[in-house]
C-alpha cells in the first residue's frame, strides 16, 4: 500500500470555491499518477477549522469517482495556515514508479513550513 499527499489553499469559504479547490487538486493527483480507479483503497481529507462551506468528500463524490472517503477537521495550532484543505489518497498497486504528491495554489509552500513562536 502507498499514500499519495496534497494540498491546495482555498481561496475564500464558499461552496463554489472548495469544489473547483477539491476537483483541481483531486485531477492534478489522479493525472500526474496515473491512478487507475480499482488502485484506490480509500481517499482522506482534511480542512482546517475555517473551512465550513463544503465537504470536500462530498465534492469528490459528485465527480463520480465512487471510493470510499472521509473528511476531517484539522487540530487548530497557533499560527497554522488558514484555508488550506490537505488530501492523501491511499493505494494499493502492484506497478512501480515514482510517486508524485501534488501541491496547488500556493500550497507549495506547506512542505518548508516550520512552526514559529
Amino acid at each position: 500500500m502507498l499514500a499519495i499527499r496534497g494540498a491546495i489553499f482555498v481561496d475564500k469559504d464558499t461552496p463554489q470555491e472548495i469544489e473547483k479547490r477539491t476537483n483541481q487538486l483531486m485531477n492534478k493527483i489522479f493525472s500526474v499518477n496515473s491512478i487507475e480507479s480499482e488502485e484506490v483503497v480509500a481517499v482522506i481529507f482534511s480542512v482546517t477549522p475555517d473551512l465550513r462551506s463544503m465537504n470536500p468528500a462530498t465534492v469528490f463524490r459528485k465527480s463520480g469517482r465512487a471510493f470510499s472517503s472521509m473528511c476531517f477537521q484539522e487540530a487548530d495550532f497557533s499560527h497554522s495556515p488558514k484555508r488550506v484543505l490537505r488530501v492523501m489518497v491511499l493505494l494499493e498497486r502492484n506497478r512501480f514508479g515514482n510517486v508524485v504528491h501534488v501541491y496547488e495554489n500556493g500550497a507549495e509552500s506547506l512542505k518548508e513550513w516550520r512552526w514559529s513562536d
